[in-house]
């Protein structure tokens, strides 16, 4: 469920609402009907408006689409967690808390971020991989959080942090304290590699990913966003062969690589695919507000989130507000160029370490900018690829069954290509290079154009 929130906890006596509505103004979500709990008390209303004209005062906040009450306890869960039944959720989470046993909380299977208030005080935490954000913040007037890093700024926060992926945060009267639940770095090195062929390997990964796709897709109308590459081609043909009937979905330019690409294994799958054509005043329109979206003025980031929000967009157009995404797959089965380099610099061994660090990153170079753009559009992502599940699957398989030494060069990503032949996939799809989606969409080239014009 996508359910952002904000918060704040006051040190002295200020204005708790209006920090918390000048948190909300500035969110790039489109807040509808609004849950706030102030001091033990409970109020619904519609919209930011309807949060201004209410008279209160109070020391502790918790605003969100959806709050959810257990014995005079209240929390706010952007996510789900899959593994605890929606009956016993939250009374679970409660009892985990109040149990001071913050350790059992590792063994939640999910995506998700949350802030429970109880007796006082305030307990946040962040799923293992990081897939929805935290932010904390503090100064004289109080301890504030937030879905979003621009909203504690517009609240005058200036020393704002992520919460690390897998660490909680607990506000009480003696402060902040934060803290890591476990490490799922350290497990990630300890996992006994898979032994066997690479076609009884790829096997071993296409079961855990369509459990983990079992899992996401309980829902009806899901989509995937699509370019025909090898990560995004596998998912869509495991949903098919669920009986799922998933709506693909690609943004490009008319000619671009994507889009032809898209069209074209779309067919070959017998599936449907939604397309958004952009074009060059499209892409320089834009450009501003993608860039206040994702609170980054990087044209590489930029480049990177504009065929994501038309992608979404599109989306929106044909009544989705659930799609799955390929991220993830480039780092952990060694998609990138770079990992030839290191393998020759280092052998398998820096290959390895290079797969790990780049992991540990993840969240706060990409899923942290992405979760941006999905919130502007109301649209909710699932990782397959990240599923802890499949993570600890992929870091179980050899690196040598990632990037293959081969007579032509080398095969990145090979255990996936292995995995879309035993799936029956088109030639198409098994030999499809590595194509970033800012080149394969078009908008990059596009943005030079438009950037080198506005230095002109």
């Amino acid at each position: 469920m996508l359910n952002p929130f904000v918060g704040f906890v006051s040190k002295k006596d200020v204005d708790v609402l209006e920090i918390i509505l000048r948190m909300l103004s500035a969110s790039c979500y489109q807040w509808s009907d609004l849950s706030l709990w102030m001091d033990g008390e409970l109020f619904h209303v519609k919209g930011i408006e309807g949060l201004n004209q209410l008279a209160l005062k109070g020391k502790t906040c918790l605003c969100s689409n959806k709050l959810s009450i257990f014995q005079g306890s209240v929390i706010a869960l952007d996510g789900e967690i899959y593994n605890l039944e929606d009956s016993h959720k939250i009374a679970k989470l409660f009892t985990l808390i109040n149990a001071q046993d913050i350790s059992k909380m590792k063994n939640l299977d999910g995506s998700y971020a949350f802030a429970i208030i109880y007796n006082g005080n305030i307990v946040l935490m962040r799923d293992p991989i990081g897939t929805r954000p935290l932010y904390i913040a503090s100064d004289s007037r109080g301890y504030a959080f937030a879905s979003e890093q621009k909203v504690l700024l517009a609240a005058g926060f200036r020393e704002v942090k992520s919460l690390k992926p897998c660490h909680v945060a607990i506000i009480d009267e003696d402060g902040l304290l934060e803290f890591e639940v476990y490490s799922l770095l350290e497990e990630l090195q300890t996992l006994q590699p898979f032994t066997g062929s690479s076609q009884e390997i790829a096997s071993i990964l296409l079961e855990t990913l369509r459990c983990a796709l079992v899992k996401l897709t309980k829902r009806k109308d899901i989509g995937v966003l699509f370019s025909g590459g090898l990560d995004s081609s596998i998912i869509a043909k495991l949903l098919d062969d669920l009986g799922a009937e998933p709506e693909l979905l690609c943004a490009g330019l008319l000619a671009s690589k994507d889009v032809l690409r898209a069209k074209k294994i779309a067919e070959l799958l017998g599936l449907r695919i939604n397309i958004c054509e952009l074009n060059e005043k499209e892409i320089e329109e834009t450009l501003p507000h993608i860039a206040q979206i994702i609170e980054r003025c990087n044209p590489l980031d930029v480049s990177i989130s504009m065929p994501l929000y038309f992608a979404l967009n599109k989306a929106k157009e044909v009544k989705l507000s659930y799609v799955l995404v390929g991220q993830g797959a480039d780092e952990i089965f060694a998609g990138y160029k770079r990992y030839e380099r290191a393998l020759e610099m280092g052998g398998y061994e820096l290959l390895k370490g290079e797969l790990l660090k780049d992991f540990s990153h993840l969240h706060e170079k990409n899923l942290e900018r992405d979760y941006n753009v999905y919130l502007a559009n109301s649209i909710e992502p699932a990782y397959p690829y990240l599923d802890t599940t499949v993570v600890k699957c992929a870091f179980r398989i050899p690196v040598e069954e990632k990037l293959k030494r081969e007579v032509t060069g080398y095969s990145r990503k090979h255990i996936l290509r292995v995995a879309a032949k035993l799936l029956g996939m088109p030639d198409e799809v098994v030999n499809a290079p590595k194509l970033a989606v800012q080149y394969g969409s078009g908008v990059w080239k596009v943005m030079r154009r438009i950037l080198d014009n506005m230095r002109h």
